[in-house]
């Protein structure tokens, strides 16, 4: 009777075991300008980790310049690549609109709108015939770094050298209707051209000051304007097809959670900076850099000009809304939400 009881269990077992979740291997490619040793490729490690959880082993590949991983990826080296809200306007505009200029003006408007893009509502914008978006996350607000405090209000701004990056054909319109001069740049050497003279501006998160050594080009007259004039944001792209549909629903919600981890990083970057080196403005001059920023987003939405309809066509009129809607949400007395011409 033993014998045939325990013979009964043996070809039982399998009935009552769980089988071991198959991990499915691949290649992760992730820019961040400080490589390996970045807050963007270490909070990314932890994403990897729990996407192990969820049948994903991701293998982690770091680089420190942007057009090296997109090419990679687009020899089909990488199944997933991790860029900013710039080089990913070439694969979905919905969310490379997220960088529109003064769009999000805070970070309290940004926890809002990475709540948002987690969200199932949103799922179809955040696909393309051929790509996906499997989440996003903050770098930090953009600030301007100059190489004259007096460098403090939108008039200030003209006849200035102010970088722009190769591509960016709505920071180029920008920094022409306030009359400054565009100084071509990369994500790669920006920062260069500030500190040795070349641009008297450059628009940065605030980690660029110890990062990328940016006080080298403030020298002892600069600062930064602590006024965001945008967001920075690291995005998840896949082709369509590489993973399932299952996972790229749980990885959005993963790069969601990650929200108060790299904003914890992101402010400790920022208050690391020497409070000598903000530079504060008036109320009345924070209203001025919203209007004109405001001003610039609607001169693109009308003009006729073919350069001007170029920075026009990098915005997606359903995230621009939904910006204006998160905008008005968090502060809902600015003057664009009773406008008749709001976005």
């Amino acid at each position: 009777m033993r014998g045939l009881i325990l013979l009964v269990l043996l070809f039982a077992w399998p009935s009552f075991s769980t089988p071991a979740l198959a991990v499915e291997r691949k290649e992760f490619c992730v820019f961040d300008v400080a490589g390996a040793n970045g807050f963007v490729y270490k909070t990314l490690e932890i994403y990897k980790r729990q996407a192990v959880a969820k049948g994903v082993q991701l293998h982690m590949r770091p680089y420190n310049n942007e057009q090296k991983a997109v090419e990679d990826f687009e020899a089909g080296d990488c199944d997933l690549v991790a860029v900013t809200d710039m080089g990913v306007r070439r694969y979905n505009d919905f969310t490379g609109s997220i960088s529109a200029i003064g769009a999000v003006p805070r970070y309290e408007d940004l926890k809002v709108l990475m709540y948002i893009l987690a969200s199932p509502r949103v799922a179809d914008h955040l696909e393309t015939e051929a790509y996906q978006i499997l989440g996003v996350a903050p770098m930090g607000a953009a600030y301007l770094f100059v190489n004259d405090r007096q460098i403090n209000h939108v008039d200030a701004l003209k006849g200035k050298r102010i970088t722009v990056f190769d591509g960016h054909h709505d920071a180029r319109h920008m920094i022409e209707y306030v009359g400054a001069e565009p100084v071509d740049a990369r994500i790669s050497n920006f920062h260069t051209l500030f500190n040795r003279g070349d641009a008297d501006i450059s628009y940065a998160p605030g980690a660029a000051y110890e990062v990328l050594e940016m006080f080298r080009g403030m020298g002892e007259s600069g600062g930064i304007v602590r006024y965001p004039v945008g967001q920075v944001t690291i995005q998840l792209v896949a082709r369509k097809g590489a993973f399932e549909e299952r996972f790229v629903r749980q990885s959005r919600r993963l790069i969601s959670r990650l929200y108060p981890e790299a904003m914890r990083v992101i402010r400790q970057y920022e208050d690391a900076i020497p409070e000598s080196r903000w530079i504060d403005i008036s109320t009345d001059d924070v209203r001025a850099y919203q209007a004109m920023l405001r001003g610039v987003r609607l001169d693109m939405q009308s003009s006729e000009d073919a350069q001007v309809q170029l920075a026009a066509r990098a915005y997606n009129d359903d995230m621009m809304t939904i910006l204006r809607k998160v905008r008005c949400y968090t502060n809902p007395g600015a003057d664009e939400c009773s406008a008749v011409d709001r976005e």
